[in-house]
């Protein structure tokens, strides 16, 4: 076993794919993301996705008016102008919806704004373009949520639209605008077995759901998948990335303790803990509960030696 595994790895098959490391590496690839998006939007034959570019933990900044920021997970856009982002969350957390439908907010300003400044938009007629002032593009936001949602759900999909109550009460079940979707994903609720697998998005779902285990995982006849696996498999994982696997374990297990020890000890001495592992200090406002800016204002007398 090579000695640079981290201790509390070792027996085991695979990193965790729900931790960000783990996450990054199981889609480390543009046709491991096709082929998620493809089975979970139902896209077949000419409807799925023929390119796609993407980039992890992508930060969109915009100011409201002062300087606003958000840090998507993952962000996709695709050759047929949809814009894409997929989150896993590992920890329920306040305002769970609110948050989704900020981060949806941001998503489409970002859509839009790209699709104003595309050579198609350009090449637009001076009335044209006023035409289409208002018009978005298809946005998509996927949550892949590894704790029990706070709302009645029976399955583990669902999906969010915009709908008419008195379009609703009349039997229609139609959405206004298709173009925005929200896919809600609970982990939880995904209960099939290994033999009940048969299509690419529960494939994907049981090595998220089940990868941590310890042991091998089998193989569902996908070749995309099995490639994935492979690069979480931890015998093949390169110093760099078991180095920040490393590191998001302590990080991990110092938070977990702070948390046990919440009664006698301050939400900041948890703070503390994670700006010490160097955690993101967006993330560390989500997990606390405490506002941005008392955490960039903790930092700094940190960094000062305050």
């Amino acid at each position: 076993m090579n000695q640079s595994i981290p201790e509390k790895l070792k027996g085991k098959t695979y990193i965790d794919p729900r931790t960000d490391t783990g996450f990054k590496s199981l889609f480390a690839s543009k046709d491991a993301i096709k082929d998620f998006v493809d089975g979970i939007l139902h896209l077949k034959g000419d409807d799925q996705i023929k390119n796609l570019n993407y980039s992890f933990e992508h930060t969109l900044r915009f100011m409201i008016p002062e300087e606003r920021k958000v840090i998507l997970d993952a962000f996709a856009t695709t050759g047929s102008k949809r814009f894409l982002n997929i989150e896993m969350q590992k920890a329920d957390h306040s305002f769970f919806i609110d948050r989704t439908i900020l981060y949806k907010a941001f998503l489409i300003i970002k859509g839009k704004h790209e699709m104003d400044k595309s050579e198609e938009f350009k090449t637009l007629t001076k009335e044209e373009k006023e035409y289409r002032r208002y018009e978005i593009p298809e946005t998509i936001s996927i949550w892949i949520c590894d704790f029990e949602l706070p709302y009645c759900m029976e399955k583990y999909i669902d999906e969010w639209a915009i709908y008419s109550k008195e379009v609703l009460d009349g039997g229609i079940v139609e959405t206004l605008f298709p173009k925005n979707k929200y896919i809600i994903v609970s982990l939880p609720k995904f209960n099939k077995t290994a033999d009940e697998v048969k299509d690419p998005v529960d494939a994907w779902l049981y090595v998220l759901k089940h990868a941590h285990e310890g042991e091998p995982l089998p193989d569902f006849g996908n070749g995309i998948v099995n490639d994935a696996l492979n690069r979480i498999k931890i015998e093949n994982l390169d110093k760099t990335t078991l180095n920040e696997l490393e590191r998001e374990m302590i990080a991990k297990e110092e938070i977990e303790c702070r948390l046990a020890g919440a009664k006698i000890e301050t939400r900041f001495e948890m703070v503390d803990a994670m700006l010490a592992n160097d955690i993101p200090i967006e993330k560390i406002a989500i997990i606390s509960g405490i506002p941005l800016d008392e955490i960039k204002k903790r930092s700094a007398d940190v960094q000062s030696g305050k």
